[in-house]
């Protein structure tokens, strides 16, 4: 278990042609002793175990499209948690047990300590972020990488092309996969107005110190472009 506010797991991800990953489940105590789990990792008995230490698992969610590889084995190992992941992922993976999509009903124990931000205007990524009033701790997935030391040539190689290696960043393909400029501007706004003092990010370093500002900064490419000023009258007409 990594070290933040929130308790969190790490996982060495190994992608097609040995792209090596870093990935990260983060743990929301949502009170009760119940507890839900955003981005489940494969989950051995050792990591069962450390689980349970902390409660019982009543939800399990995936907070975007890409997140759900390990999705289904999580749902057998805990089959009386509900499943929770946006209505999209239901056409993509049509034989995983969703309960509720994250768009709506959500249930009453995860709203009384999370904050649910929909990061609008990116379809084809449908990123949900989750904010942790107790611990005021900010969960986000694919919105953003921090990924100081990674693994592999491959890894690197990736990262410097899509301009988010060694620093908080946004890749230069979900720049792409914006639809909708203005919805998703509205969502970093609302992420940036919540009170977190910790990032916890899937893949990379945790940040808890000045993180309102550095990721203000990497969304800073979301912002309304700088027109040049018209130019002044040159007086009256002759």
């Amino acid at each position: 278990m990594s070290q933040s506010r929130l308790p969190v797991f790490d996982y060495g991800q190994v992608l097609p042609l040995g792209f090596r990953f870093p990935a990260r489940m983060s743990v929301l105590p949502l009170g009760a002793g119940k507890l839900a789990l955003v981005s489940p990792i494969p989950i051995d008995e050792a990591l069962a175990a450390a689980i349970a230490e902390l409660g019982r698992v009543e939800l399990l969610i995936a907070p975007n499209l890409l997140h759900h590889l390990y999705l289904d084995a999580a749902a057998r190992r805990y089959p009386e948690a509900r499943v929770l992941a946006p209505s999209q992922l239901r056409r993509k993976r049509p034989h995983l047990r969703i309960h509720t999509p994250l768009e709506q009903g959500l249930p009453p124990e995860l709203t009384a300590a999370v904050d649910v931000v929909p990061i609008e205007g990116v379809p084809a990524l449908d990123e949900f972020a989750f904010f942790h009033r107790a611990t005021r701790t900010l969960i986000l997935t694919d919105l953003v990488f921090n990924v100081h030391r990674p693994r592999g040539f491959w890894t690197q190689l990736m990262l410097f092309i899509g301009g988010c290696h060694g620093r908080l960043a946004s890749s230069r393909v979900l720049r792409v996969f914006v639809k909708d400029r203005t919805a998703a501007r509205a969502s970093v706004e609302r992420l940036l107005a919540l009170p977190f003092e910790t990032l916890v990010v899937a893949h990379g370093d945790i940040i808890e110190e000045g993180a309102r500002s550095q990721l203000e900064q990497a969304l800073a490419w979301l912002k309304p472009s700088r027109k040049a000023p018209p130019l002044a009258s040159s007086g009256a007409e002759r």
